[in-house]
């Protein structure tokens, strides 16, 4: 299913998800420790760690596959990464106000 993104014409892609998967990992776990701290719901927890997953990754991974049906690839390359980098800005500022707490 990756493999488009793991092909040697999209190393590009590769460095882009590791960081988007990345930067979501570290949201979760400020989140979680975050969380923790506090009086702990079970229901805010687990929608720490899906929420991210369903909205940034799985997006970024039909757009890996979307590669497969356009014959130039630049369209879909290109909203992979305006995507890529609106999921790090936006896991960014997420951590900035998590932190500020």
């Amino acid at each position: 299913m990756l493999s488009v993104i793991m092909s040697p014409h999209h190393e590009g892609m590769l460095i882009a998800m590791w960081v988007v998967m990345i930067a979501i990992g570290l949201e979760i776990v400020v989140a979680l420790a975050m969380g923790l701290r506090g009086k702990a719901n079970m229901r805010e927890m687990a929608e720490v760690v899906t929420r991210p997953v369903l909205f940034d990754l799985f997006p970024l991974i039909i757009l890996s596959i979307l590669t497969m049906l356009d014959g130039t690839h630049i369209l879909v390359l290109i909203w992979f990464y305006v995507a890529a980098v609106l999921i790090i800005i936006r896991v960014l500022l997420a951590l900035s106000t998590h932190l500020r707490r």
